[in-house]
C-alpha cells in the first residue's frame, strides 16, 4: 500500500467518523420540555366578543397621517365606545389619556411589591380603499361562513378585543391579579414611527416610576411547520425585532427632451442601482436569538425526508453553517429575513411628464436590519456597492427615518415560560419557539421599562388570510377570535401570578 493510499484511507475514515458523530448527535436531539396539558375550556361569551369586534371595526380609526391627518373624531369615538363595551374594566381600572388619543388602563393587583405586567395593542389601522373588497372595509360584516370582514380585524383590533374580552371575563369572575396590569393602547403605530403614542406612554410610565416585569405586544407568528419539516403547527414568540428604516437612492444627471436622449439617463442609472441592490444582499449572520430558534425547533423536525434533512442541518448548524444559511436564504422570504438585513424598493420618483427626461430620479429603499447591524452600516454598505456612481457624484445615498434593532429578550425568564405555557395550554398539537420578529411594532419602545419584551399574536390563520393584512378583504374567523380570547384568559392568569 502506497503512502498516498494510506493517507486517502485515513481521510476517508475521518470523514466517516465525522458524519457518524453528526448522525448520532442528531438522533439524540430530543425535545427538552415536559409536555403541557390543554387547560379545561372556559365559558366565553362568543357572541358578545363577535359583536364587539364588529362594532370596533365600524369605527374608522385610520392612522392620522397624510390624507387622514385630521381623522380625529373616530379616535374619540373609539375611546367612548370602550367605556360602554367594557364597563367592569372602566369601573375598576384607572384610565389615563396620553398624547390626546392613546390610552393606559391600570388595574391594581394584590401585591404592590411585584412588578406589573404590560399588554399592548394599537388603536389605529391603515387606510382601506373600497375597491376590491367583497364587503365594505368598515362594515364589520359577518358572513355565513363565520368571517368578520373589515380593516383592523387582524391588525390589530381582533387582538385588542380578544385581550379586553379576557380582562372583562376575569373581572366578571371577581378575579384580582397578583401583579398590577397595564393595558397600553397607542394611536399611531401604523406609520412605522410612533413618534407620539408609544413613546409618550413609556415616558409617562417611566416618569411615574412604574416598574414592569414584562411586555406582551402583537407580532410573533403561527406557521405551518411543514415548511421546516415539522409535522406540527409552530408558534413563534418574538423576543426581539429587526430594525427598520427608509433611505433614498438619488440619481442626478442632465435631463432634457425625450426626443434627444443621452444614455445612461438618470432613470437608467437608477434602474441599474436597484438591480445591483437586489442582486447583492448584505451578508447572512447568526444572532443569538436565531440560534435559540433552531435549538428549540430542531428536535421536532422529522417524519418526512425533508424533516430529517432539516433536523440534521439545524442540529449541526454550528458545523454546517454555510449550508444552513444557503437553505434558509432559498427556502422562503421569511426564513431569508431571519438571517440577514433585507432591502425592498418601494417607491419611485422621476419625470412628471411623459416626454421629459428627468434631471433627478430616486427610489425609496425600505430596509429591515438584523441584530448587530445599524442604519449607518446599511448606508455604508450601499455606498460601497454603488461606489463608482457615488464617486462620480451622480448617485447619493440619503438616510431617512429609522429605528435600529431592539434588544433581545431573555427567553429563559419566567415571563417567556409563562407565555409559552399559555400557548400550549390553549392550542393543540403546537410547538413553541422564540424568534426575531421581522416586522415592526410598538414593543420596541418599551425596553426602557423592562428587558422582557415579547410579541405574540394568538391567531392561527391560513397563508391566504395572512396575506390580507393591510390588503383587501382583511378578515378574521369567529372561531379564531374565541380561541384568542381563551389564550389571553390563560396568559393573564399565568403571567400576572406571583
Amino acid at each position: 500500500m502506497t503512502p498516498g493510499e494510506i493517507v486517502a484511507i485515513v481521510i476517508a475514515g475521518v470523514i466517516v467518523l465525522f458524519f457518524t458523530a453528526l448522525i448520532i448527535r442528531t438522533a439524540l436531539n430530543k425535545p427538552k420540555h415536559a409536555p403541557v396539558e390543554l387547560a379545561p375550556p372556559v365559558q366565553i361569551d362568543k357572541d358578545k366578543a363577535v359583536q364587539h369586534l364588529r362594532e370596533a371595526v365600524r369605527i374608522p380609526t385610520v392612522t392620522m397621517v397624510e390624507d387622514y391627518v385630521d381623522n380625529v373624531q373616530p379616535f374619540i369615538d373609539y375611546r367612548n365606545w370602550l367605556e360602554k363595551a367594557y364597563p367592569l374594566l372602566n369601573e375598576k381600572a384607572e384610565r389615563t389619556i396620553i398624547a390626546d388619543y392613546s390610552i393606559i388602563y391600570h388595574l391594581k393587583g394584590k401585591n404592590p411589591a411585584l412588578k406589573g405586567g404590560c399588554y399592548l395593542s394599537h388603536i389605529d389601522v391603515v387606510p382601506a380603499p373600497v375597491d376590491g373588497w367583497e364587503h365594505p372595509p368598515f362594515s364589520g360584516e359577518l358572513t355565513d361562513d363565520g368571517y368578520i370582514y373589515g380593516r383592523g380585524t387582524q391588525d390589530m383590533k381582533g387582538h385588542m378585543i380578544a385581550l379586553l374580552e379576557a380582562v372583562e371575563y376575569h373581572l366578571s369572575q371577581g378575579k384580582v391579579f397578583d401583579r398590577d396590569l397595564y393595558l397600553c393602547f397607542g394611536h399611531d403605530e401604523e406609520p412605522g414611527t410612533s413618534i407620539v403614542g408609544a413613546s409618550s406612554i413609556v415616558k409617562h410610565l417611566k416618569d411615574k416610576g412604574v416598574e414592569i416585569e414584562f411586555v406582551i405586544d402583537e407580532g410573533g407568528t403561527v406557521i405551518d411547520g411543514k415548511m421546516l419539516g415539522i409535522p406540527h403547527t409552530v408558534a413563534l414568540i418574538g423576543a426581539a425585532e429587526k430594525g427598520n428604516g427608509d433611505l433614498e437612492i438619488v440619481v442626478r444627471k442632465s435631463g432634457g427632451h425625450a426626443s434627444n436622449p443621452n444614455p445612461p439617463t438618470a432613470d437608467g442609472v437608477l434602474a441599474n442601482a436597484i438591480c445591483k441592490i437586489e442582486k447583492n444582499p448584505m451578508k447572512t449572520r447568526w444572532t443569538a436569538l436565531t440560534k435559540e430558534t433552531f435549538k428549540e425547533l430542531s428536535p421536532y423536525c422529522g417524519g418526512s425526508a425533508l424533516g430529517r434533512i432539516f433536523k440534521f442541518a439545524l442540529t449541526n448548524r454550528d458545523v454546517m453553517s454555510p449550508l444552513v444559511k444557503f437553505i434558509f436564504t432559498l427556502a422562503a422570504p421569511m426564513t431569508n429575513a431571519l438571517v440577514r438585513t433585507t432591502f425592498a424598493p418601494t417607491m419611485l420618483w422621476g419625470s412628471d411628464a411623459r416626454n421629459v427626461i428627468p434631471k433627478e430620479a430616486k427610489v425609496n429603499i425600505n430596509y429591515r436590519m438584523i441584530t448587530g447591524e445599524k442604519a449607518e452600516d446599511v448606508k455604508a454598505y450601499l455606498e460601497k456597492l454603488l461606489k463608482k456612481d457615488v464617486k462620480k457624484g451622480r448617485v447619493e445615498v440619503k438616510l431617512l427615518n429609522y429605528s435600529n434593532p431592539s434588544a433581545e429578550a431573555d427567553v429563559h425568564c419566567t415571563a417567556y415560560e409563562n407565555i409559552r405555557r399559555s400557548i400550549l395550554e390553549t392550542f393543540d398539537d403546537i410547538v413553541v419557539a422564540p424568534y426575531m420578529f421581522i416586522a415592526a411594532s410598538d414593543a420596541r419602545f418599551y425596553n426602557p421599562l423592562t428587558d422582557n419584551v415579547f410579541r405574540f399574536g394568538p391567531f392561527i390563520n391560513s397563508l391566504d388570510d395572512q396575506a390580507r393584512i393591510h390588503g383587501i378583504n382583511e378578515r378574521l374567523h369567529v372561531d379564531q377570535l374565541e380561541k384568542a380570547t381563551a389564550f389571553f384568559i390563560r396568559c393573564l392568569d399565568n403571567t400576572l401570578a406571583e
